[in-house]
C-alpha cells in the first residue's frame, strides 16, 4: 500500500497552507461580522437613501473574499485531499438546499421563520462539518 511509503502526519507546507487558509477565512468571517454590524446600527433600514445600496454591498465584500479563499484552498490541495473534501461540500450543498425549500415551502403556508437563512447557513455549515469528519477529509 502507498500508505506505507507516506510520511506520517502532514508536511510543513501543509501545515503552513492550512494556517493561511484558517487565518484567511477567520479575517473574512470577521470582517463580515464588522460590516454585518455596521449595516444593523447605521445602515438606512428603509427608504431611498442613496448609500442604502453601499450599506448593502459592504457585508457581501467579505463574504466573496471568503470564496476566494476556499477556491484557492481547494487548488492547493493534492488530488487526494479534494477527494476526500468533495463529499463534504456536496452534502453540505444540498443540506443548504432542502433547508431553503423548506423554509420557503413554510413562508408559502404563512408559516414565517425570522432570520431563516441563518437556518440555511448553519444547516449546510454543520452538514459540511459531519460530513467531513466521517470521511476523514482534511481540517482545511
Amino acid at each position: 500500500m502507498t500508505r506505507d511509503l507516506d510520511p506520517a502526519g502532514e508536511s510543513s507546507t501543509e501545515a503552513r497552507l492550512r494556517r493561511v487558509f484558517r487565518i484567511r477565512m477567520w479575517a473574512g468571517a470577521a470582517c463580515y461580522l464588522l460590516a454585518s454590524l455596521a449595516l444593523s446600527l447605521w445602515g438606512p433600514q428603509n427608504g431611498g437613501d442613496p448609500w442604502r445600496a453601499v450599506w448593502v454591498v459592504l457585508p457581501l465584500l467579505p463574504v466573496a473574499w471568503m470564496v476566494l479563499v476556499v477556491i484557492l484552498r481547494v487548488r492547493s490541495m493534492d488530488e487526494y485531499q479534494v477527494k476526500l473534501l468533495v463529499p463534504g461540500l456536496a452534502v453540505g450543498f444540498t443540506v443548504a438546499i432542502v433547508t431553503a425549500l423548506v423554509l420557503g415551502t413554510l413562508d408559502i403556508a404563512g408559516i414565517h421563520t425570522p432570520n431563516g437563512g441563518w437556518s440555511v447557513c448553519f444547516a449546510g455549515i454543520a452538514a459540511w462539518l459531519i460530513t467531513n469528519a466521517f470521511t476523514g477529509a482534511p481540517d482545511a
